[in-house]
């Protein structure tokens, strides 16, 4: 089991948009770099408006207040290192942003249709390979608190079916937060 010693300070729930902006926001209170901010207001001005974020807006904001990221794309690896690659960079002590096809409502149910239609940015926080889950801060979910860290907990092959994307989205794309600047 590995647990991050950083987190936010807060899981806070989100509307139907600016995931991308909630993601930036628990980054940066996991650091202490939130300055208080509604999290869309994290967002530049045209993509707070439009209500979805690319990679390069994350990557760019984080790089704003200190944070060294790289956005990489792991299509072409057999899931087993898919998963051994996101566990190292837990193993690192740094949380990881994902790119997924969100298929769940805010209680928690799921649909393989919606997977295919909401793109969504979600961060995973620890992993725990007995019970074969990580631990992920996910603002679309109405859940306040999971211990031992974030607000939702997804099995290996959910979260693998997920991080397939919608769509309209890249598979298996993922934003390594590499450190914070001295």
């Amino acid at each position: 089991m590995k647990i991050l010693n950083v987190k936010p300070k807060r899981y806070l729930e989100q509307g139907m948009r600016y995931c991308g902006g909630y993601t930036i926001k628990a980054i940066l209170s996991a650091y202490g770099l939130d300055d208080n901010r509604d999290p869309k207001e994290y967002l530049p001005f045209l993509w707070k408006s439009l209500g979805f974020t690319t990679p390069n807006v994350i990557q760019n904001v984080l790089r704003g207040y200190g944070i060294r990221s790289q956005i990489i794309i792991i299509s072409n690896l057999p899931d087993n290192k898919k998963l051994e690659i996101i566990k190292k960079e837990l193993d690192k002590n740094h949380p990881v942003i994902l790119l997924i096809g969100n298929g769940y409502s805010k209680e928690g149910k799921y649909s393989w249709l919606k997977q295919k239609l909401a793109g969504h940015w979600i961060s995973v926080w620890g992993y725990d390979n007995k019970k074969k889950l990580f631990y992920i801060y996910d603002s679309y979910s109405h859940k306040k608190n999971i211990p031992p860290i974030g607000n939702v907990k997804r099995t290996y092959s959910q979260l693998l079916r997920d991080w397939k994307g919608a769509i309209y989205t890249k598979s298996y794309l993922y934003i390594s937060i590499n450190k914070k600047r001295k």
